[in-house]
C-alpha cells in the first residue's frame, strides 16, 4: 500500500467518530436555504423573533443564532428577504434545524463572502467566488480573460501562432483543472484548444475556483482543482442586455442578451456573441501575425420551468470560428503553404444540455437531480502543408441523489454517472480513433457539528473501458477553530485519459521532430493534499482577511511533453518522479470606505524526471514556470458606484526554459537557460450611468514583451522553427474601451 493511501485512510478514520457536543441554556439553531444544485448553505442576517416575550435575534455569518427564551413556550418565527417565513413551536431547549423555502419557488444561492475578498468562508472546500463585481474591474471578454486580477491562477499563450491560452493552477496546467460550465464538465477533449476563448464573459454570473481535490459527486477528472462556471439565469436576467468592445488592436466585439419571463412558471433567455480580430499585427518585427485573426460566433438559447416540486432547466448552443494566422502575407486562397507558412482553424461546435430537479418542500434537505449533456465537436486546422483534422462526439449523465441520516448533521449524497466519448483524429497521414465508456457511482457523507466542524468523506469508483476500475477517494475538512479563524484540510486522487494532439495543438506549429518513446500509457494519476488557514479581521470598522495556503500534487503516472533536446518534440509516460508544491499567502483589507486592497505571493516548486538521450533520468524544474509571483490590486469607488477604478499589478519571477538550439543534447550536465522576471500592469476607469456605463482601459501598460517569442522566424519551414518557447507577453500595450447597456 502506498505511502498516499495511508496517509488518506489515516486521516479518514481520524475523524470518523463524533465528539460529544452540548448546548447552552438557551434555544440555539441554524437557519439554512438551498442553492442552485440543491446543496444547504447557511442563511445569514435571518430574522428569529419570539413571541411570547417579543424579542428577537439575527442569524450571524454562519447562519447560527442563539436566543434566550426565558423559560417561556410558545412559537419561534424565522424570517429573511426572498424567503417564506417559517414557525416552530417551542416548548423546550432544543438545538433548532430551520431550512427557509425561496420566495421566487426555486432552489437559490447563497453565499457569504469574507469581505472585502472573494474567500467563501462558508464552503468546506477552499473556494473562491468571482462575482461580476469582480469580473467587471477588466474587460473579461471571454473566460481566459477572468483571471485578470485573481492570485490563483495564470493565464498564457500556449504559443506565438494559434493564439491558444492556457491557465495554470498549483504550478500545473489547466488539464488537470476540472472546468465545468454549471456542474456540466466544459473544457475537455477536444475542446481543450481553445476552449477558454469560447465562452463569452458578459454570458457568465460568477466562477467558483476551488483549489485542492473537488467533490466526488463532479467526476474524477479534478487534480490540482475545479472551475465551476455559473452562466446568466432567464428568470433572473436583465430584460435586455449589450455589450460592445472594440481595442488599439483591432478587436472588436459585441454580445447581447435577452431574457423573458412567460408567468412565475417558464422563462427563457437568449445570448449572442460575436467578436473579430481584424488587424495584422507585427509588434516584433519578425515576419508572423503576433495575433490570429479570427471570426467567432456563438449563440446560446436557454429555458426554466420551476414549480415547488419540480425545476427543468435545458438549452442548445452553437458556436463556429474561423482562425488564421502565420506569416504576414500568408493568404489563405493564394498562398503557397509549402512556401508561405500559414495556419488555419475552423472550429463548429454544437451543445445541448438539460438539468431536472425533483424538489421536497416538505423535506428541503432532500433532493434528486439528473444533469443531462451532449456535445458534437469538429475542428479543421493546417500548419502549413500539415493537415489536422478531430471529431468528437460526446454524451454525459450525472444522477444524483441527497438526504440526511436522522438530522441535517449528517448528509449524504449518492448517485451514479456515465460518460461517452468518441474522437476521430487525423494528423498528416497517421489516424487515431478510439471510443471511451465510462460508467460510474459515488457516495459522499457530510458530518457537521454546527458552528465548528464540517467533514465530507467521499468515494467514487469509475470503469474505463480501456483502463478498467479506477478507485477515487477523497477527504474535506473544515475546522472554526475559533471565532475568525478557518482551517482547513483536503486530500485526495484523481485521474484522466490524455488527449495527446488535442492537449498540445500549439507544439504543431514548430519544426521538430515528433519522437513517442518507451511507455506510452496516456493515463494520468496523482494525489493532492492540501492545507489552507483563513483569518478574518477588522481594524476599528474596516474588515479584512488573511488567506494561507499549501498544496502538494504527487503523481503515480504523468503524460510528459519533452522539449529538452534540441530539435526534438519527444512524448512519454514519465517513468520517474513527478511532483508540484504550491504556497500562497493573500492578504484583503479595506482600509476606507469603498476602497479594497489586494495584496498575494505565491511561491511554486514543480520539478519531474526528463529522459536524457543515454535513457538516464535527470530531474528538472518544469519549463516556462515563474516560481514567484507577485499580484497587487487596488479598487476604489466613489459614491453610488458612479466612477470605479481598478489597478492591478503582476510581477513574474524568472523561470527555466529549454535549450532551443539545433545542436543541443539533454544529457544531464548541461547548464540551464533562464527567462529574465517581469511586470505587468492593468488598468481601468468605468463611468456608470442610469441605465448604461462606459469603461476604459489598457493592458500591459509599460509595454514589455519577449523579444523573439519564434525561434528562426525567417525560415519558418526548417527544423529550427520553433513557436512553442514562449514566456511572456507576445504583444505589447493594448489600450481598449467599451460599453455595457441593461434594461431590467
Amino acid at each position: 500500500m502506498s505511502i498516499h493511501r495511508i496517509i488518506l485512510l489515516g486521516l479518514l478514520f481520524t475523524f470518523s467518530v463524533a465528539v460529544p457536543y452540548s448546548f447552552g441554556q438557551v434555544v440555539q439553531g441554524r437557519v439554512m436555504s438551498l442553492d442552485a444544485q440543491g446543496n444547504m448553505e447557511d442563511l445569514v442576517g435571518a430574522s428569529v423573533y419570539f413571541k411570547p416575550i417579543k424579542k428577537g435575534t439575527l442569524t450571524d455569518v454562519k447562519g447560527a443564532f442563539s436566543l434566550d427564551v426565558q423559560g417561556k413556550t410558545g412559537w419561534m418565527i424565522f424570517s429573511s428577504t426572498g424567503f417564506i417565513n417559517d414557525s416552530i413551536f417551542v416548548d423546550k431547549n432544543q438545538f433548532l434545524h430551520v431550512h427557509l423555502k425561496p420566495a421566487n419557488k426555486e432552489l437559490s444561492e447563497v453565499r457569504v463572502i469574507a469581505a472585502p475578498g472573494n474567500h467563501d468562508d462558508v464552503a468546506t472546500l477552499h473556494t473562491e467566488i468571482l462575482t461580476m463585481k469582480t469580473l467587471a474591474k477588466a474587460a473579461c471578454c471571454n473566460l481566459s480573460e477572468s483571471f485578470e486580477t485573481n492570485a490563483s491562477v495564470s493565464v498564457s499563450f500556449a504559443d506565438a501562432v494559434t493564439g491558444a491560452k492556457q491557465i495554470q493552477l498549483l504550478g500545473l496546467s489547466g488539464t488537470y483543472v476540472q472546468t465545468n460550465v454549471e456542474n456540466i464538465p466544459s473544457i475537455r477533449g477536444l475542446k481543450t484548444t481553445y476552449g477558454l476563448n469560447y465562452l463569452p464573459g458578459t454570458w457568465i454570473k460568477s466562477i467558483d475556483l476551488a483549489k485542492g481535490q473537488s467533490s466526488v459527486v463532479n467526476g474524477y477528472e479534478s487534480i490540482t482543482g475545479g472551475i465551476n462556471v455559473e452562466l446568466a439565469k432567464p428568470d433572473t436576467s436583465e430584460k435586455y442586455f449589450l455589450n460592445v468592445y472594440t481595442n488599439s488592436q483591432g478587436r472588436f466585439e459585441i454580445n447581447q442578451q435577452g431574457a423573458h419571463k412567460f408567468n412565475s412558471r417558464l422563462s427563457t433567455g437568449l445570448f449572442t456573441h460575436y467578436s473579430k480580430q481584424a488587424a495584422r499585427l507585427d509588434g516584433n518585427g519578425d515576419g508572423f501575425i503576433d495575433l490570429p485573426l479570427f471570426d467567432l460566433w456563438n449563440v446560446l438559447n436557454r429555458w426554466k420551468y420551476a414549480t415547488d416540486r419540480w425545476m427543468v432547466q435545458w438549452g442548445a448552443s452553437y458556436l463556429y470560428e474561423n482562425r488564421l494566422a502565420g506569416q504576414n502575407n500568408f493568404d489563405e486562397n493564394t498562398s503557397n503553404r509549402f512556401l508561405v507558412y500559414g495556419f488555419g482553424s475552423k472550429t463548429s461546435r454544437f451543445e445541448t444540455f438539460a438539468k431536472i430537479a425533483r424538489l421536497f418542500p416538505d423535506k428541503p434537505y432532500q433532493g434528486l437531480g439528473l444533469i443531462l449533456n451532449m456535445a458534437q465537436h469538429q475542428n479543421d486546422s493546417y500548419f502549413a502543408f500539415k493537415n489536422y483534422v478531430g471529431r468528437e462526439q460526446s454524451m454525459y449523465a450525472n444522477l444524483i441523489y441527497q438526504s440526511i441520516f436522522d438530522n441535517t448533521n449528517h448528509s449524504w449524497k449518492a448517485g451514479a454517472s456515465f460518460l461517452y466519448d468518441s474522437y476521430q483524429e487525423r494528423y498528416i497521414d497517421s489516424s487515431f480513433a478510439r471510443t471511451e465508456l465510462v460508467p460510474g457511482a459515488f457516495f459522499e457523507y457530510t458530518w457537521t457539528v454546527p458552528n465548528h466542524l464540517t467533514m465530507v468523506v467521499g468515494n467514487r469508483i469509475d470503469w474505463h473501458n480501456q483502463f478498467g476500475a479506477q478507485w477515487v477517494p477523497r477527504w474535506h475538512l473544515k475546522w472554526d477553530a475559533a471565532e475568525n479563524w478557518i482551517v482547513r484540510l483536503s486530500a485526495g486522487k484523481g485521474w484522466r485519459r490524455v488527449n495527446p494532439l488535442a492537449e498540445n495543438m500549439g507544439f504543431l506549429a514548430n519544426g521538430r521532430r515528433l519522437l513517442l518513446l518507451g511507455d506510452l500509457n496516456p493515463l494520468e494519476k496523482a494525489w493532492n493534499f492540501g492545507a489552507t488557514l483563513t483569518k478574518n479581521f477588522q481594524i476599528g470598522t474596516r474588515k479584512g482577511s488573511l488567506v494561507l495556503d499549501a498544496f502538494r500534487t504527487d503523481f503515480e503516472k504523468q503524460w510528459m511533453v519533452d522539449m529538452e533536446n534540441g530539435g526534438e518534440l519527444r512524448m512519454y509516460s514519465n517513468p520517474g518522479v513527478s511532483f508540484a508544491n504550491s504556497w500562497q499567502a493573500e492578504l484583503n483589507y479595506s482600509p476606507i470606505k469603498r476602497l479594497e486592497l489586494k495584496a498575494a505571493y505565491r511561491y511554486q516548486d514543480v520539478q519531474a524526471d526528463y529522459l536524457t538521450v543515454q535513457g538516464a533520468l535527470n530531474r528538472l524544474p518544469k519549463a516556462y514556470l515563474n516560481k514567484d509571483r507577485v499580484l497587487v490590486n487596488i479598487a476604489y469607488a466613489t459614491p453610488y458606484e458612479k466612477w470605479k477604478y481598478d489597478l492591478t499589478w503582476q510581477w513574474n519571477g524568472s523561470r527555466r526554459i529549454p535549450n532551443g538550439s539545433l545542436a543541443h543534447v539533454h544529457d544531464g550536465v548541461s547548464p540551464s537557460l533562464t527567462a529574465p522576471a517581469f511586470s505587468t500592469v492593468y488598468a481601468q476607469v468605468t463611468r456608470q450611468f442610469k441605465k448604461w456605463e462606459m469603461y476604459v482601459g489598457a493592458e500591459n501598460l509599460f509595454n514589455f514583451t519577449q523579444s523573439n517569442p519564434i525561434m528562426s522566424a525567417k525560415d519558418p519551414f526548417s527544423r529550427g522553427f520553433d513557436a512553442t518557447m514562449v514566456w511572456g507577453p507576445i504583444v505589447g500595450r493594448m489600450i481598449y474601451t467599451g460599453m455595457r447597456y441593461k434594461i431590467q
